[in-house]
Formats: structure tokens, C-alpha cells, sequence
């Protein structure tokens, strides 16, 4: 009996004195919200490095799950001053096991071959009182299929505020997006209606930076500069725009690493190609989109050459109509093959299809009564991403190229793509002149 007890009492000392003095240490790095805080700065004070803010949001998620003074965070942009946090001294040691997570209540699809990964960024407008703004965010696709928690808990939104239709580099580490600039104070002699919405406010031009908001860059230099696509090998940025005021949109490109369109240096490269919504092949110099022939005939989906010409030789570098259909719009290339995703409104609905670069073979991937659209693929052309409205709000969903395995991603928390009124710059913009990208 007494051998019993000193062995006892030796795992008792061995199991459960670590894990109080665990607990002891991590109670110590409660934090409470004050007036200068952001989640990056104490990420950068407690952890070492701006970017690990997604440890505090998931230890402050773990924490109140058993003592809800805790914060719950669902908006990185949004903490308050007197916010509880938890700020993890080990996290590895802090975050519970998975193997003792309870089941997920959201069913999860067993994949046919390694799941998806990467992470995915979009933008819409948030509505709320203290936004009131666009926004890009981006999403974790692991953390996403694990469960809803783990979702919003690595859900990053990107800092700089005003901002729509996000690209992220092939590597994955940089944005490039369309800036709004400053709301102005008054419109048409009245208080603009946006003049007080969430600040710092993107420049009116297309940008890039990376995806922690350092190192950003101005680009192009004009607001009707927009849809910026990476080069597959990182080096050039393609877009579309109305600059010139004829009520024409054309297609350009500019260099990644450029310092901006001053008058004085570099300036976008005009391709002399009427269109809409390019998108780079994986060859790095041709690029599909939006448009129709030199006589406004034969609208749909075009490929066209990245190479600058001369007003002579307007359209020398259009090569081919992929498929006609003047509403057929947002094409995105397969990074690894010549097949192309696009949507297409069929019987007043949206719905997405692919084809192939030839023309071939187009299939219909979506058929139901919701709206979806925005596609795009990720980088190794095994999936593809896209926005839906069924359910209670927008979300971002995933299938295959041929269709199968759909998989609600991410719910829209309130999001929608519509300001309240529709003033300048935004006018009357909506989901569909948005886009999604997927990258490593």
C-alpha cells in the first residue's frame, strides 16, 4: 500500500505540478486593451514579430472558451480599449491538442488527394458603424476547412482601409489592389456620407504591398486603374482601366517593382487592347479577358499577347476569341494549363464554367438557383475558389475543376458589395466588378 502511495504522489508531482505552473505563466500575460494598442504592436512587444498577432487571437479564442470575460475577436481592425487578451508565452505548449477537440458541427468533406491549401483574399464593403469602408481580407484555407474557430481566428484583414480587388503574388507574400483615396468632406455641396469611415485610407491607384500592409507602393497613378493580375513570374502587373476618358477601357501593364507613374520616369506599357478583367497564362506573356473584336463584334472571351504596340499596329497583338458571349466575363487562367474558368449569366443566373484555351470542351460547374461567380484557381490548378450568395449571406467556396467536392470556406459576417448611398469614387458598384485571388 505505501508503494502505491509515493507512486501516486510522484505522478501527481510529475503531471499535474507542470501544468499549474503552465497555467500560472500564461495568466501572467493577460492583457487589457488601452487607447494605443493594435494587435500588431503587441504581437511585436510580447512575441518579437508584428506578424504572429493570429497567436494572441487564438490563445485570447482558446481562453474564453472557459472564461468568457475574454475578448471575442472577429475583427482583428476592431479591438476596443478595455479588451481582455491572452498573450501566449509558449503557444505550442499553450494550444490545446487537436486530438482533444470536440467533433466539428460543421461536416467537413473527405478529400479525394491532399486537401487545398494556400490562403485567399477578397474585399467587400463592411457595413459597419465604425467601418463603413472596403476592405480586403484574407483567409487561411487549412485553418478554414478545420473549423469555423480557427477560420476567423487566422483571418487577417489587410490595414490599410478603402481598398478592392486584391491580387496575391505567386508566391503569396504581396497584394496588389485598387485604392479608393481620401473620402472627401463634402459632395455636391452636402457632407459626404463617408467622410468619417475607418482611416488609413489606400491612395487612388492601384498599389501593392505585402500582406502584413509594409513595404507598400504606389503603381499606376490613376483611380479608374483596376483588376490588377500578377505575371506568374512576379515581375509585371497587368489591369485594366478608363484613364483616358472616352469611355473606353483598355488594358495595360506595369512593372512590380516600379516607383509609380510619375511624369517624369516609368509609365504603364498600353497594349492598345479594348477590354476588361485580364489575366496572365502561364507562359507569362499572353493573358485572357474581357472583350470583343476591332469592330466591337464578336464579343467574349479573348487572348491576347503582353506586348506594347504602336496606334499602326492596334490589335496586332489580339490573338484569338476563346468562346463569344458578350456577358460572359471574369476569366481566370489555370496557372498550370491551358484551361479557363469564367462566369456566364444563364437564364438570368449566375453560374461559372471552364474551357479550354482552344475553345474546347466547355463545362458547367455550378447549376442552381444562387448567384456564383468570381472565380479563380489556386496554384497548383487543383481547385478553384469563388463567390456564392447561397445561404444567409456571401461566402467563399471551393470545387474542382470539374465540379465536385464543393465545400462552404468562409461565410460573409455582415459583408456585402453595395455603399448605402452611391457616391463618389464608388458610384454604383457591386459584387460583380469585385475579384478573388488564391495563392501559396
Amino acid at each position: 500500500m505505501m508503494l502505491k502511495l509515493k507512486y501516486s504522489l510522484i505522478l501527481f508531482l510529475f503531471f499535474v505540478a507542470p501544468l499549474t505552473t503552465l497555467a500560472q505563466t500564461v495568466g501572467e500575460q493577460v492583457h487589457i486593451i488601452q487607447a494605443d494598442d493594435t494587435l500588431s504592436t503587441l504581437s511585436e512587444k510580447y512575441l518579437g514579430s508584428s506578424k504572429r498577432y493570429h497567436e494572441i487571437v487564438e490563445a485570447t479564442a482558446v481562453k474564453r472558451v472557459e472564461d468568457d470575460s475574454f475578448a471575442d475577436i472577429q475583427d482583428v481592425n476592431l479591438i476596443e480599449v478595455g479588451d481582455k487578451l491572452m498573450i501566449p508565452v509558449n503557444y505550442a505548449d499553450f494550444a490545446p491538442p487537436p486530438v482533444e477537440e470536440e467533433p466539428d458541427p460543421e461536416a467537413k468533406l473527405k478529400f479525394e488527394g491532399p486537401p487545398p491549401s494556400g490562403k485567399i483574399a477578397f474585399s467587400f464593403w463592411n457595413p459597419a458603424a465604425k467601418r463603413c469602408t472596403y476592405e480586403i481580407n484574407i483567409i487561411d484555407v487549412e485553418a478554414c476547412l478545420t473549423n469555423s474557430q480557427m477560420c476567423q481566428a487566422k483571418r487577417q484583414i489587410f490595414s490599410l482601409n478603402n481598398v478592392s480587388e486584391p491580387a496575391l503574388s505567386p508566391d503569396g507574400d504581396h497584394l496588389a489592389y485598387r485604392g479608393w483615396g481620401a473620402i472627401p468632406d463634402t459632395y455636391s455641396g452636402e457632407p459626404h456620407p463617408y467622410k468619417d469611415c475607418a482611416k488609413p485610407m489606400a491612395d487612388p491607384w492601384i498599389q501593392t504591398a505585402t500582406t502584413d500592409s509594409t513595404d507598400v507602393r504606389h503603381i499606376t497613378g490613376f483611380l479608374e486603374d483596376s483588376h490588377p493580375d500578377w505575371s506568374p513570374d512576379g515581375s509585371r502587373i497587368i489591369f485594366d482601366t478608363a484613364r483616358n476618358g472616352d469611355g473606353i477601357t483598355r488594358i495595360m501593364f506595369m512593372y512590380a517593382d516600379t516607383t509609380g507613374e510619375d511624369p517624369r520616369g516609368p509609365h504603364a506599357e498600353d497594349l492598345r487592347i479594348a477590354g476588361r478583367q485580364p489575366s496572365w497564362a502561364p507562359d507569362n506573356e499572353r493573358f485572357v479577358y474581357r472583350g470583343c473584336d476591332l469592330t466591337g463584334n464578336r464579343c467574349g472571351l479573348w487572348i491576347g499577347q503582353a506586348r506594347p504596340v504602336f496606334a499602326a499596329d492596334t490589335g496586332t497583338n489580339m490573338l484569338n476569341v476563346v468562346v463569344e458571349g458578350s456577358e460572359l466575363t471574369h476569366p481566370d487562367w489555370s496557372p498550370i494549363s491551358d484551361q479557363i474558368v469564367y462566369q456566364n449569366p444563364v437564364d438570368g443566373n449566375w453560374d461559372i464554367y471552364v474551357i479550354n484555351a482552344d475553345g474546347t470542351e466547355p463545362r458547367r460547374l455550378t447549376d442552381d438557383n444562387h448567384t456564383e461567380g468570381l472565380p479563380t484557381w489556386n496554384s497548383d490548378g487543383s481547385w478553384i475558389a469563388y463567390l456564392s450568395d447561397a445561404g444567409s449571406s456571401w461566402s467563399i467556396w471551393i470545387m474542382r475543376p470539374d465540379g465536385t467536392e464543393k465545400q462552404l470556406l468562409f461565410a460573409y459576417d455582415g459583408g456585402n458589395y453595395t455603399p448605402f448611398v452611391a457616391v463618389h469614387p464608388y458610384g454604383n458598384r457591386s459584387w460583380i466588378d469585385e475579384q478573388i485571388s488564391w495563392s501559396k
